[in-house]
């Protein structure tokens, strides 16, 4: 290939890349079907458009550089078995606009996937065509806005909305909103940019344990770009940090817990001193940080960890129920399942209450386990080929330091969330995560 092609090629790819990187948390979309709830509107979000601009372009660059490797490996195996078996759950979807969508959801999440894996090479000819850590770095500084927007929400106990940013508004005297609900009144949960405080949390996860591995690791500050960087990650860590207590979502703040201590126990086995002595300078003023916190709004945190109010109760409830009417449609439906994006749809069309009524939309909901929702969507061969894929994943890139600290809070998310593989955003945000270890 020609050098000036080249340099073109991998600039046009940079610009595309980062800049999806960037718009990748922003819900700005174009409503094709509008539906009651997000499980079954079509959309097409500002991000999937320069992404599958970016995978068009690297698509060429590899076809004009005829750079063609092996991909027999069982991972991607796994994810042609997870694709067959998604396309083959369309068959069986009542409603198959749906479903045919939520496949080109999916193949743009693996087509980002394998964009990170193959982007991400350093062969003995070129340099690699993008950067982890300043792909962490843009999407730091774009979570960053979600951030003080959610802090907002919750101080001020509003959210506004703003179509071209895709904010709603929420109140908390409005129904259907996440709500704590205490002898003082009904109290918003923070929700930043995003649909639920449960998905901003769940992302809030992810950057700030990528924040805090890249504060840990700086071994020294010798550039002024060095200084501001780590004066950002610094201010990102407690920012975002109180953020995640805003949003009082108790399966994040686990996840935190988990992730925090899956780090200290990589850096033990590096005997890497400089890193755990980072941590812990980090655990003690995050200590002071949430003990504030914690005391100042003492009533909400205590409603939440003890799960002793009525919205807490109503939550569990449907959480329980939602497990038994997952394993009775599974019954049926285990090999195929229901249709890729069409669980809900099902339930609406197949259930009914004990005297004969349909429930109300919203009620319908998918099941809170990621794992139980793609089995009951695609069957049961497209689970064990995700899972496949995770565990050959984990092997392929165990000495990365990434797999370590992401994919517990990741698979931890999936047990107790759905929005991972439910929502658009979910899906292409799992397999970016995947894809950068």
């Amino acid at each position: 290939m020609n050098k000036k092609l080249d340099k073109f090629l991998q600039q046009i790819i940079r610009i595309l890349f980062y800049t999806f990187v960037f718009l990748l948390p922003w819900q700005t979309k174009l409503i094709i079907k509008p539906s009651d709830n997000n499980f079954t509107e079509i959309s097409f979000f500002v991000s999937h458009i320069i992404l599958l601009l970016l995978l068009m372009v690297f698509l060429l660059y590899r076809v004009i550089k005829k750079d063609y490797h092996s991909r027999s490996s069982v991972m991607w195996y796994s994810l042609a078995g997870l694709s067959l078996f998604a396309f083959l759950s369309f068959f069986f979807a009542p409603d198959k606009v749906l479903a045919f969508y939520m496949f080109i959801i999916l193949m743009l999440g693996l087509g980002l996937f394998y964009f990170l894996q193959e982007g991400c090479k350093k062969f003995a000819y070129v340099d690699s065509v993008i950067e982890k850590s300043t792909t962490v770095f843009v999407f730091l500084t774009s979570i960053f806005f979600h951030v003080l927007l959610g802090i907002y929400q919750f101080l001020s106990q509003r959210a506004f909305a703003f179509k071209y940013l895709g904010l709603a508004s929420h109140f908390p005297e409005d129904l259907g909103v996440s709500v704590i609900e205490t002898s003082s009144g009904r109290w918003l949960r923070a929700y930043g940019g995003f649909d639920h405080p449960n998905i901003f949390a769940g992302v809030l996860i992810i950057a700030i344990i990528l924040a805090t591995y890249y504060l840990a690791k700086k071994k020294a500050i010798r550039t002024k770009t060095e200084t501001i960087e780590s004066l950002f990650l610094f201010i990102f860590y407690f920012f975002s940090l109180l953020a995640l207590l805003f949003t009082f979502s108790r399966s994040a703040w686990v996840a935190f817990i988990i992730a925090f201590i899956s780090l200290v126990i990589l850096f033990i086995y590096k005997k890497d001193k400089w890193a755990l002595g980072r941590l812990a300078a980090l655990f003690l003023f995050s200590i002071i940080l949430i003990s504030t916190i914690f005391f100042s709004y003492r009533e909400l945190f205590m409603m939440r960890i003890e799960a002793s109010g009525r919205l807490e109760q109503i939550s569990l409830d449907e959480r329980k129920d939602q497990l038994a009417t997952v394993s009775k449609v599974l019954k049926e439906k285990w090999f195929f399942g229901v249709g890729l994006g069409n669980y809900t749809t099902y339930l609406k069309n197949s259930d009914f209450d004990r005297n004969g009524i349909k429930k109300a939309d919203w009620q319908y909901q998918p099941v809170h386990n990621s794992l139980f929702l793609l089995w009951v969507q695609s069957g049961l061969l497209a689970l064990v080929f995700f899972i496949t894929f995770l565990i050959t994943l984990w092997k392929k890139s165990r000495e990365e330091a990434f797999v370590w600290f992401l994919l517990l809070p990741l698979i931890l998310l999936m047990f107790f969330d759905h929005w991972l593989l439910s929502l658009p955003f979910g899906v292409i945000f799992l397999f970016f995560i995947l894809g950068i270890f």
